[in-house]
């Protein structure tokens, strides 16, 4: 940070939170961080810049430990318990992450995705950044790093003597050097935002950003009352009056602040991360007393760069930067290609989430006609981004689980989160999609030439990787070249229909009781499901469509409205999301008006989920199981295969339909969803992963 911004010495020493006479000490009163002092609104910029930096350092320092966990039994439910946990947490910074870019457009900052990558300590930074598996030592600098500045009162003598030992323990994790408090940037920032004799002035603040502005209606998300977590902070500033405007900044930057180093004693009260890290500690704590294994065997600071041919033994610094990349890097040659192609979906998710917040035009077109609810180019680079989410966690499952060194040892890889070359966006429109059109095809051509010549990578979900990817293709070659979204790469009818409620998830598989009830299905099967004991739309004793959108039910869980004067009122559909778009809704009425027509050829599925990478084999995989001796014989006639026939119209006594959705079903199989009437032990489990494993033979 300081390297890279400013002259060495040029940043005032953050104060450490660490112990005092055998107590946490408090904070000197915040003053100008920066020496000599900027000008307000620079300095403001400056705070902002770091705010960022460590946002989206924490962020995926925190993905990392999520992705390290090993969920399975026989702690599988309290290991569950601290993934989703940690997950919640590390959502929450993307949405500190998003405020702050936010908050540089109010005052005309340029907007900064960069992180600290440096395994050494900043005058900014609260600990070294690493990447690392989730330890007793990981969790102590995530605690000390969030806690509030006073100890509150409420805490016991028995909590207060075990922070204590956790901040020893946070010092020796982050080499020796105290980890330091994130709060006073916030406080500061609170100061800049709100003094207008010493702070900012007036004309500091612009009025004119809003349309560029990550909105919470896009990127929220609210947890489930007594769940893992608050809901995110993605504050947006619409206003023309200064004053209001000034308010509500600093609102969003004390929210911040608290959701980070809050703490309520009251047990209905919010969670801040303090609290909720405070709490996975006592919890890894047990967990590892008990002899239970918490994670995978991930290395640390996993990397792709390659060795230096000459031993780096004349310059020092070059010494210390080879022995800190030696030891994290992926030397497999498979784990290595899955690396790059993580790299690449991080890169498309940062470039497609930086170039959201310089355009300013609505998500979807509420013009009458064909295009009605459609997505334009903004919304296409929405759903993209939270596209590139999904698939970088599932690639993270993979490489935890794939060795970093060839021949195989004992510790696994993992995703490096490396950044590009650059963060920085051309200029003009076409220029920036035709960036994002460069790394989405470098990521093709690495699956072709590096992933799939190996058989055991012929896996269903590279190849729904490579069509999507095609197809994504198509629209950004178009904007690339100024025609903007092509008609014919939209969806229409019935895809468009259900591609709506799959958009409304953002693309992720729910839980629940009805799960994705529109995904894999036809328009006929979707019509016919039951959703919470209701069908989507009402039908008539002949079998049509009832046009009233009013009368339907989906339409009612969609707005949340009952689905008569005197009926209930419905919970509104999707849980935890943000509500549907009007426009996106008014598309669905019409359909529906429209007797819910199919596409043409009709029977198509309407949207299919994008399949999960295969699991690595746990052990050396038998060559001689084979569907017909060994896998046919563990589904039941009743209810296994009548099921799947009458639900998903697929044989689980023929191999072929087994062996083409192997994936998909091992997946079910994995989180308990199929067989309907209870879940597989493992060992029968891990039979079908290892035919899997073995190649699918028949």
């Amino acid at each position: 940070m300081e390297g890279r911004f400013f002259t060495p010495g040029s940043i005032t020493q953050m104060p450490f939170w660490g112990l005092a006479d055998g107590a946490l000490r408090t904070a000197a009163a915040t003053g100008p961080l920066h020496d000599p002092p900027l000008e307000p609104r620079d300095e403001a910029v400056f705070l902002l810049t770091a705010a960022a930096e460590i946002e989206h350092a924490l962020m995926v320092q925190y993905l990392y430990a999520v992705y390290s966990i090993r969920v399975a039994d026989p702690n599988r439910d309290e290991l569950q318990r601290v993934q989703n946990l940690l997950t919640q947490i590390a959502r929450e910074e993307m949405g500190h992450l998003a405020t702050v870019q936010n908050l540089l457009h109010l005052i005309g900052g340029p907007l900064n995705f960069n992180r600290e990558s440096s395994p050494f300590a900043s005058a900014i930074y609260p600990f070294r950044f690493t990447l690392e598996p989730l330890t007793l030592d990981s969790l102590a600098k995530y605690v000390i790093a969030e806690s509030p500045a006073d100890l509150p009162d409420e805490l016991s003598d028995t909590d207060r003597a075990l922070l204590d030992q956790i901040c020893i323990d946070a010092t020796r994790a982050n080499g020796g050097q105290e980890v330091q408090h994130v709060g006073r940037i916030f406080e500061r920032l609170t100061q800049l935002f709100s003094d207008e004799t010493d702070g900012l002035a007036d004309g500091d603040i612009r009025l004119d950003t809003y349309a560029q502005q990550a909105k919470f209606a896009d990127w929220g998300f609210e947890p489930r009352l007594g769940g893992p977590g608050e809901p995110l902070i993605v504050e947006s500033f619409a206003d023309t009056d200064v004053d209001h405007v000034r308010a509500a900044a600093v609102a969003a930057v004390r929210a911040i602040g608290a959701q980070g180093e809050g703490f309520d004693p009251a047990p209905t009260g919010t969670e801040s991360h303090f609290e909720r890290f405070f709490d996975i500690y006592k919890q890894v704590s047990v967990l590892i007393s008990a002899g239970a294994t918490v994670t995978w065997p991930v290395t640390t600071n996993p990397n792709t760069t390659s060795a230096p041919t000459v031993p780096p033994s004349a310059d020092r610094v070059a010494v210390a930067l080879e022995a800190h990349a030696s030891t994290g890097r992926i030397n497999h040659s498979r784990a290595r290609a899955w690396a790059h192609l993580f790299n690449l979906r991080y890169r498309l998710l940062l470039g497609q989430l930086s170039h959201f917040l310089r355009i300013d035009h609505d998500l979807y077109s509420d013009a009458p006609g064909p295009g009605f609810g459609d997505r334009t180019d903004r919304g296409l680079l929405l759903i993209g981004t939270f596209d590139e989410m999904r698939r970088l966690s599932k690639i993270a499952g993979k490489l935890v689980q794939l060795p970093k060194d060839d021949p195989a040892g004992p510790v696994n890889a993992g995703p490096p989160f490396e950044l590009p070359y650059t963060l920085n966006l051309p200029d003009g429109e076409p220029q920036r999609w035709r960036m994002h059109l460069d790394a989405s095809r470098a990521a093709t051509r690495l699956i072709i030439d590096q992933l799939q010549p190996h058989a055991i990578d012929r896996d269903d979900f590279l190849e729904d990787l490579l069509r999507r990817d095609a197809d994504a293709q198509v629209v950004m070659d178009s904007l690339a070249h100024g025609r903007g979204v092509p008609p014919e790469s939209l969806p229409t009818g019935f895809a468009k229909a259900v591609g709506i409620l799959e958009e409304a998830v953002r693309g992720f598989s729910i839980a629940g009781p009805h799960s994705n009830f529109w995904a894999g299905r036809t328009r006929d099967q979707f019509l016919d499901t039951r959703p919470a004991g209701q069908p989507p739309v009402n039908l008539n004793p002949d079998g049509s469509v009832d046009p009233d959108p009013d009368a339907a039910p989906l339409i009612a869980r969609l707005e949340g409205t009952p689905p008569s004067p005197t009926g209930p009122r419905f919970n509104r559909m999707p849980r935890f999301r943000p509500p549907v778009p009007d426009a996106r809704i008014g598309f669905i009425r019409q359909w529906i008006t429209d007797g819910a027509p199919d596409d043409s050829p009709p029977g198509q599925i309407g949207v299919e989920h994008e399949r999960d990478p295969a699991p690595e084999p746990t052990g050396p995989p038998p060559t001689d199981l084979g569907f017909e001796a060994n896998i046919r014989g563990l589904f039941r006639e009743n209810p296994d295969r009548s099921s799947m026939l009458n639900i998903a119209q697929f044989d689980l006594h023929l191999y072929e339909d087994v062996r083409d959705r192997a994936t998909s079903i091992l997946a079910r199989l994995e989180d308990g969803s199929m067989p309907c009437d209870g879940a597989w032990p493992p060992e029968r489990i891990d039979i079908f992963r290892q035919w899997i494993a073995g190649g699918r033979q028949p």
